[in-house]
């Protein structure tokens, strides 16, 4: 409600029986501005017609409280109804867009998209379409800082639906400080994020049941709907995540000699299992050798292990690694 408009309201509740003049001066407005807003309040159903047209009857806050949220209610759905069909229409207008710019075979298992733009828009629209998993592996470079934003959006609806994700990134691309800070930032949000040494290939898979990979030597993808096509895929992606180290959410402190977190003390564990030296853990985890070592120690208090060998077992018995 407009604040001119709450202030003839509010003198109203105070000054029942004030007539326009009264209320037009306390408000500090002219006359007609005053029976303007009157005219806005009685379109609201704040206030009641007189017996003589004049809408000078002022309805008690409660009620005038019920009739404001069963407006707002009223627009929020109107609202939501509005976004539910923008949803559909861009569905439908992504549909047609993929369509007409990729080959699909007579059997629909096997679609050849060349425009990476169109692979943008068939990976937006099959990933939205998932309902169990959707797993990604991202060898290579980090993901430029201004690409980030749609995928984030992407990442965060699917969660929002309950949709567990994937991903697989190489640990080179950690280097880049706006991509690690993104990766742990996903993790704290519930998305599992692993880095491995050198992922083998550029995919998406959507519940399994549908493989999005990039072409080896020409742009664009190839869409996979064969279910003995998307399962080798599905077998390679499972591989190389076991074979992955964990990116936990950022809590340990940087500077040496605090205490650490379990987190850090889980992805240590976690690399320890795949018998991950001293000097290799502190480049995955960017600190120092030293720092390294103190963390496999802690580590080893905590598993009331005695060796790093009897420390990876017990991680995977207590399912710490996968």
């Amino acid at each position: 409600m407009p604040a001119t408009t709450e202030a003839v309201y509010r003198v109203m509740l105070d000054k029942p029986t004030a007539d326009l003049d009264e209320l037009a001066a306390h408000v500090g407005l002219s006359a007609e501005a005053a029976r303007a807003e009157l005219t806005v309040l009685a379109e609201l159903m704040l206030v009641s017609v007189g017996p003589e047209g004049c809408p000078f009857f002022a309805i008690p806050p409660e009620q005038a409280l019920e009739v404001l949220l069963a407006a707002e209610e009223a627009r929020i759905s109107e609202c939501q109804r509005r976004v539910g069909r923008a949803r559909e229409d861009l569905g439908e207008l992504v549909d047609a867009f993929v369509a007409s710019r990729s080959l699909r075979d007579s059997a629909g298992f096997v679609e050849q998209i060349d425009d990476p733009s169109v692979v943008t828009s068939r990976l937006f629209q099959l990933a939205r379409s998932g309902t169990r998993k959707v797993s990604f592996m991202l060898p290579g470079d980090a993901v430029p800082a201004e690409a980030i934003g749609p995928s984030a959006r992407l990442d965060n609806e699917l969660l929002s639906r309950g949709i567990p994700l994937r991903a697989i990134v190489s640990d080179t691309s950690l280097e880049s400080r706006h991509w690690r800070d993104h990766l742990t930032g996903q993790a704290g949000r519930g998305v599992q994020v692993r880095s491995h040494p050198a992922p083998p290939q550029r995919l998406v898979i959507v519940d399994e049941s549908v493989a999005i990979v990039s072409r080896a030597h020409a742009p664009g993808a190839l869409v996979m709907k064969d279910p003995d096509l998307v399962a080798p895929i599905t077998a390679l992606f499972d591989a190389v995540w076991h074979a992955s180290a964990p990116v936990l959410a950022e809590r340990t402190p940087a500077a040496e000699g605090e205490e650490f977190s379990d987190a850090r003390v889980r992805q240590v564990v976690a690399l320890l299992a795949q018998g991950q030296k001293d000097e290799a853990i502190a480049r995955r985890l960017q600190v120092s050798v030293r720092t390294v070592r103190r963390l496999v120690s802690a580590s080893l208090t905590t598993l009331h292990a005695e060796s790093r060998f009897e420390a990876g077992v017990i991680a995977v018995r207590r399912g710490w690694v996968s």
